[in-house]
């Protein structure tokens, strides 16, 4: 378990000499905390290759309204409850309470990376290749695709023969920029198939930034969204109620 108040850039660092990670990468790591980026449920470009913030949060121990903590996740699934708490706590906005400790699904450090920045195109050519990152960013208007992996190179290659592009071996500040590009833009979700009428409507309507994971529909642009409203509201009210927060 790892305190909540720990930033990621602190727990990356401690993970790293245990040649460890937290495939979440969200621009912010120096100042974000665990809790503040499981609750707001914020990707970076792994999320691609890794899977949402949801699949890295194993276990939870929740400070609630009153002050009292409650477990749920880890080696027990669902607690006596028959909630989820680790899924219902991720993107809640602390509206459940506090991720006070949590319980972290970890993966090795990659051995080698590899990128290729090409035109965007169809990425659901890349996905035999399991990329780790497929990102989109404009302007300048390039598609990032990144290999995680001892056949990183390899892949990379094979993936410039489908998107053509130039290869990036040593790419390790070129992500680094990528990922702040994202820093404090909306999100505006998508269906992966519907990425590109998204990115059109965005620009449409003003946008002078956009970028994020082109195959998984996540995209951050500097335009506000429009018509939000809280999903889960009434189970959240449940959940509350049940622990008596």
């Amino acid at each position: 378990m790892v305190d909540g108040s720990v930033t990621l850039a602190e727990l990356g660092r401690a993970l790293a000499e245990q040649g460890q990670m937290l495939a979440l990468d969200p621009p912010g790591a120096e100042r974000r905390t665990v809790a503040e980026a499981f609750a707001s449920a914020v990707t970076g470009p792994r999320a691609h290759g890794y899977g949402p913030p949801r699949d890295l949060l194993l276990g939870v121990a929740l400070r609630l309204r009153d002050g009292s903590v409650v477990h749920g996740g880890g080696r027990v699934v669902k607690n006596v409850a028959g909630y989820d708490l680790p899924r219902l706590a991720t993107g809640s906005g602390g509206r459940l309470g506090e991720i006070a400790r949590a319980c972290l699904r970890l993966h090795p450090l990659p051995a080698a990376t590899c990128t290729v920045v090409a035109e965007p195109s169809d990425p659901i050519v890349l996905e035999p290749l399991r990329p780790a990152c497929v990102e989109y960013a404009w302007p300048p208007g390039r598609m990032l695709v990144r290999f995680e992996s001892p056949a990183a190179a390899e892949l990379a290659e094979q993936a410039r023969a489908l998107i053509g592009g130039e290869i990036v071996a040593d790419d390790a500040a070129l992500w680094a920029e990528h990922r702040e590009l994202a820093a404090d833009l909306p999100v505006h979700g998508s269906l992966p198939a519907g990425v590109p009428a998204t990115i059109d409507g965005l620009r449409a309507s003003g946008a002078t930034r956009i970028v994020g994971r082109l195959a998984r529909g996540i995209l951050h642009a500097d335009v506000e969204k429009r018509g939000q409203t809280p999903i889960f509201q009434p189970l959240e009210e449940r959940v509350v109620e049940a622990f008596g927060g």
